[in-house]
């Protein structure tokens, strides 16, 4: 990635475990190169019915299922747990990072880094 990971908030370890089990599922069906959580979760502003904002960055090369959301859902599937989650492959990320209104720059200003592979 374009970024120092030295400028990466990182929540270690996953206190919620919700969202332990969510980047669990996710990284199992997706294998992510990295998964950010940014909202207001990530914020920790969150109230009662405010639901997990996840974004998850795969590799150019995958498969056209794992590039969409569909599969997240499905992976979710019982958990109970409310996200929105949205993926984009690699290149489409870094491109976007200098754009500083871009959803990429946004999740890696304000969002808190999951998973790195």
């Amino acid at each position: 990635m374009t970024r120092d990971s030295s400028s990466l908030r990182t929540a270690k370890p996953l206190s919620d475990p919700l969202l332990a089990e969510i980047v669990r599922r996710l990284v199992a069906a997706y294998h992510p190169m990295l998964v950010y959580l940014f909202g207001s979760k990530a914020r920790a502003e969150a109230g009662p019915d405010s639901d997990y904002d996840l974004l998850l960055v795969v590799p150019d090369e995958a498969a056209a299922q794992r590039r969409g959301s569909r599969l997240a859902y499905e992976a979710l599937r019982g958990t109970g747990a409310a996200a929105d989650v949205l993926v984009c492959t690699r290149t489409y990320f870094e491109e976007r990072l200098h754009l500083q209104a871009s959803l990429p720059a946004t999740v890696v200003r304000e969002g808190v880094l999951l998973h790195a592979a």
